[in-house]
């Protein structure tokens, strides 16, 4: 994989996000709080990158340049008037101390730029009393001031936040674009196409799977997971279960891509061009043709009460023994 870096992140699909977004600085109407909300891996923070870039570029006519002093340290991390919130606590939030910080800066003036911009990525575990102790600068924020946020869904803030926030929608690649942009990183071509058959466009997650061999042993396994219930080859199943049951980090992770395949493959009942969440939609299409609302939902229910039997400290065998004969009589 190339470890060079591009001057501008370079971005698959949203071109119509990204025009409006450029479109809103070339008329000095740039919000000064922007929500971008999408699934895990379709590149928001990319995007919440190039947004910081596009606003404090030197060269309005060409934001984000991607050459100006402005967007290279951008680039680099290290410009002074782009704070990132530090995540804290089990969930990943941010604690209330750090918004009352950040709260302080946003009220100095810029170091080098016309703005400052304050990142909140990730903010899916931001906390109800780490939310209102930032309202009041979302609500009322310095001219100087743009609050930057990503989130898989909105739901997770609060109204009173969202309703002072432009939110956007940020939609995984096609499926070709996320052939391109991988291959242009550099992955084998034949490795790019088997990890893009499994997340469509989503490239982050693809990546994943392409580093990191954790990732890629769970997925491979929920795919051949959702193919034996499908089949309802229960010996299989159980096989396949027993062996992510070795490591319970592992399971956990499968049984999440588990989870996922089944509300794909519901979806697929009622439309099968169903955008798709989880790891194989070749997989999950085998299954939707053996489902019903009323199995869906004893399948969910098992897998849950897998999760909380993990979090019992009942042992992961005998859990993956009782989630089998449940899923099978599902």
């Amino acid at each position: 994989m190339s470890t060079g870096t591009s001057p501008v992140p370079q971005i698959a699909g949203n071109t119509l996000l990204l025009s409006e977004l450029r479109q809103m600085k070339q008329n000095d109407h740039l919000p000064h709080a922007l929500l971008l909300h999408g699934e895990q891996g379709c590149g928001k923070k990319e995007i919440a990158e190039w947004f910081a870039m596009l606003v404090l570029c030197e060269r309005k006519a060409e934001a984000p340049c991607g050459t100006c002093r402005s967007c290279r340290l951008v680039r680099s991390h290290a410009h002074p008037d782009v704070t990132i919130a530090e995540h804290s606590g089990k969930r990943g939030g941010f604690s209330v101390e750090t918004v009352r910080e950040i709260r302080s800066e946003a009220a100095i003036l810029p170091n080098s730029a016309d703005m400052r911009i304050f990142m909140f990525l990730d903010a899916d575990g931001m906390s109800i009393q780490a939310q209102n102790a930032l309202l009041k600068s979302v609500e009322e924020p310095p001219a100087h001031a743009c609050f930057v946020f990503t989130a898989q869904v909105q739901g997770v803030l609060l109204p009173t936040l969202l309703s002072r926030m432009t939110a956007k929608a940020v939609f995984p690649a096609s499926r070709g674009e996320c052939i391109e942009a991988l291959i242009r990183r550099d992955f084998p071509e034949d490795e790019v196409k088997t990890a893009a058959a499994r997340f469509d466009g989503n490239i982050g997650r693809c990546i994943a799977y392409l580093t990191e061999p954790a990732v890629r042993e769970s997925t491979d396994r929920t795919a051949a997971l959702t193919a034996a219930l499908a089949q309802q080859d229960e010996y299989r199943l159980l096989q396949l279960l027993t062996e992510a049951a070795a490591d319970k980090e592992q399971l956990r992770k499968t049984l999440g891509l588990l989870d996922l395949q089944i509300r794909d493959a519901a979806l697929m009942t009622l439309d099968s061009g169903a955008v798709c969440m989880g790891c194989d939609r070749q997989s999950a299409e085998q299954l939707s043709g053996t489902l019903t609302p009323r199995r869906t939902a004893r399948m969910h229910g098992a897998i849950a009460e897998a999760y909380a039997d993990l979090d019992g400290n009942v042992g992961a065998v005998l859990t993956v023994t009782a989630l089998c004969a449940a899923l099978v009589n599902a």
